[in-house]
């Protein structure tokens, strides 16, 4: 089945509003030369991929945020014109796939769609198969006020979700947070507290630990990255004072083994390609360490990637950050995946099944579609 032609198409999709952020904390950025940059995510375009065949079957991928169209059809040269059958899935010709402008997760996503296709299996069987059919995920938020906190907590509940995973500095007001999470839901809810590193160093974690037990605040599931994740050190020694579940959040095999080796964590947040996840699962699995999967807050397309190798991947215990449908305004697929109770039904079609909705595209596209050859 040779593939004819490269497609691309770029967008934009807002999140729903009030889903992320309280404005208090709206923008957030850092400093760059004495200048603030915000980091508005939600207006970085995307660029989806359609690979076309002599066939008439199409494979979709997805891009993350960021990855110009010129960076995905960059490589077309080495799919257009050949056949599907001529490529390893666990190794296609693309490569820069940690760099800015990485383009290797999109066309895996679209050959395991076009390979599912053909051979009429949907993409978890290329895998090996599903060790589950609904894979479990969390609710999302921003940085909110406690009210707002509170508030999405609510509705977080009502929606049947267990696990809320929530940004946090070290400069927030995270104790009052979470302590009217709690007020609000009780222990229907437990959140994930996200700093993306930015407790900075282990005391400021402790110091909260200590704090969140003498105001009787006992929701905090998991801590994910709260310190530079270069200095193992730190979480080990962290791991030994806090007594609550500590993750990294990590892509590379190699670190992977790493953090394992320095036993420097209770959980592991893993991301990267299909493929990528699959085997530093893996690594984990046989460390005895559960796994969920990260998310760039991406569309239909992406997570519907998403959920297939986390069925297929047995450390994949875990409430995934599979979070797009709930914040985006539109997932650009003419049939969403199944939500419902805080898991996400496993598709059953061959390959990733999930169709373009085309009228979304014009929606949402900020500028005309092009195609690469």
């Amino acid at each position: 089945m040779r593939i004819t032609r490269i497609e691309t198409f770029t967008v934009v999709v807002p999140v729903r509003p009030g889903a992320w952020h309280s404005p208090a904390f709206e923008p957030e950025g850092y400093q760059r030369g004495g200048v603030f940059v915000a980091m508005e995510w939600p207006k970085v375009p995307t660029t989806i991929l359609r690979v076309h065949t002599e066939s008439g079957l199409i494979g979709l991928g997805e891009a993350h945020r960021g990855i110009s169209a010129g960076a995905i059809g960059a490589w077309s040269p080495y799919f257009v014109g050949h056949d599907l059958e001529e490529f390893t899935l666990q190794d296609l010709p693309v490569q820069g796939f940690a760099g800015p402008e990485a383009a290797y997760d999109a066309y895996e996503m679209a050959l395991y769609d076009l390979t599912g296709k053909l051979l009429g299996l949907p993409v978890h069987r290329l895998f090996g198969g599903a060790f589950r059919l609904r894979v479990p995920v969390s609710w999302c938020s921003g940085r909110q006020t406690p009210e707002d906190a509170a508030a999405t907590a609510r509705k977080a509940v009502e929606q049947g979700y267990r696990v809320l995973k929530m940004k946090a500095t070290a400069d927030d007001p995270l104790a009052d947070r979470l302590q009217a999470i709690q007020g609000a839901v009780g222990d229907a809810l437990v959140v994930n507290v996200d700093p993306n590193q930015r407790f900075y160093q282990p005391y400021r974690l402790i110091a909260l630990v200590n704090e969140l037990r003498e105001r009787g605040i006992r929701n905090v599931e998991c801590f994910e990255s709260p310190f530079n994740q270069g200095n193992l050190d730190w979480y080990r020694l962290a791991r030994q004072q806090i007594g609550t579940p500590l993750a990294l959040h990590l892509g590379a095999a190699g670190a992977v083994a790493e953090a394992v080796k320095h036993e420097a964590c209770d959980w592991l947040n893993l991301g990267g390609s299909m493929v990528n996840f699959y085997k530093t699962g893996a690594i984990a699995e046989a460390a005895g360490i559960p796994v969920w999967h990260g998310s760039g807050v991406g569309l239909g397309i992406s997570e519907a990637a998403y959920v297939h190798v986390c069925a297929a991947t047995r450390a994949c215990t875990l409430t995934s950050d599979i979070v797009g449908e709930k914040l985006r305004v539109d997932d650009l697929i003419t049939r969403p995946l199944v939500f419902h109770n805080g898991v996400v039904d496993v598709p059953q079609e061959p390959g990733l099944d999930v169709e373009l909705d085309m009228e979304a595209i014009e929606r949402y596209g900020i500028k005309p579609a092009g195609a690469a050859r």
